[in-house]
């Protein structure tokens, strides 16, 4: 099981020119530039500082966002290999990374939604669109595992914000995803979905690949594998008791302080 990234570019093109008259939504992060690396079974904290490139990374391998440039390669099964790119998504249609998407789990930075639906109408559709064979019974476990049984007949555009910070962690998990993505997961999140959270990432270590782009570095302590990104590239890749163990405390913070510190005195010697 291994998700590959080869030579990966996303480049946003500004309609502005002056960033000063910028809409305050449009995308001015710098995107992946020639990204390339692999990550297998297990979970990988994606670090950086804002504008990185990590909210990129996620949403382009979640096949939500078309690459530029390159290719993602996705092996989920043994001898089944699915790619995702330009020329893929140029097919339109039902091409071969639609059954993959059932299989991807992707949770926003933003945890909200505008959807009409209740919160049980919106499971039981997922469950159907991901062909799984009980759909209702699939929904009903969800709003109980997540805490959303009082709202089951609520609209989900309505929620409040610790619910629908629930209520999509929740969804993303509907399919029992191969692949899960999170951005920055623990905002938005109250108390009991903290828990439930924490409950959950401790079960993925060996039922998949998990990657959680983070700058609490609280969380990243729980990852089997460091991503450090850069300005759209992929800095350091490598397991974090290997990386962390040339800091005094070994822990990620300082292994992340200390990296920080290095890219700072490098960028002063240009």
């Amino acid at each position: 099981m291994r998700i590959e990234w080869s030579h990966v570019n996303k480049r946003y093109q500004d309609s502005v020119t002056d960033y000063r008259h910028r809409p305050y939504n449009q995308e001015a992060q710098t995107g992946l530039l020639d990204f390339t690396a692999s990550v297998r079974r297990g979970i990988t904290a994606v670090l950086g500082p804002e504008g990185a490139g990590k909210t990129t990374l996620l949403r382009v391998t979640a096949a939500s966002l078309v690459p530029d440039d390159g290719r993602i390669t996705y092996q989920t099964r043994q001898n089944e290999v699915q790619v995702w790119s330009r020329s893929v998504a140029a097919m339109g249609g039902a091409s071969p990374v639609d059954s993959l998407r059932r299989r991807i789990g992707y949770v926003p930075r933003k945890k909200r939604s505008r959807q009409e639906l209740t919160v049980e109408e919106s499971f039981h559709y997922l469950a159907r669109f991901c062909r799984l064979p009980r759909p209702r019974i699939r929904a009903a476990e969800l709003i109980a595992k997540w805490g959303l049984a009082g709202y089951r007949k609520h609209p989900v555009k309505d929620l409040p914000d610790g619910p629908s910070a629930r209520y999509i962690m929740a969804r993303s998990l509907v399919a029992d995803p191969v692949v899960w993505l999170l951005d920055e997961p623990a905002e938005g999140l109250d108390e009991l979905g903290w828990e439930l959270f924490c409950e959950e990432v401790a079960e993925r270590h060996a039922k998949g690949i998990t990657l959680i782009a983070t700058n609490d570095l609280k969380i990243a302590e729980a990852a089997d594998v460091l991503l450090l990104m850069e300005n759209g590239t992929c800095r350091r890749l490598g397991q974090r008791k290997l990386l962390t163990a040339g800091v005094p405390d070994g822990t990620v913070s300082s292994w992340y302080k200390t990296m920080q510190t290095f890219s700072a005195a490098r960028s002063r010697t240009k």
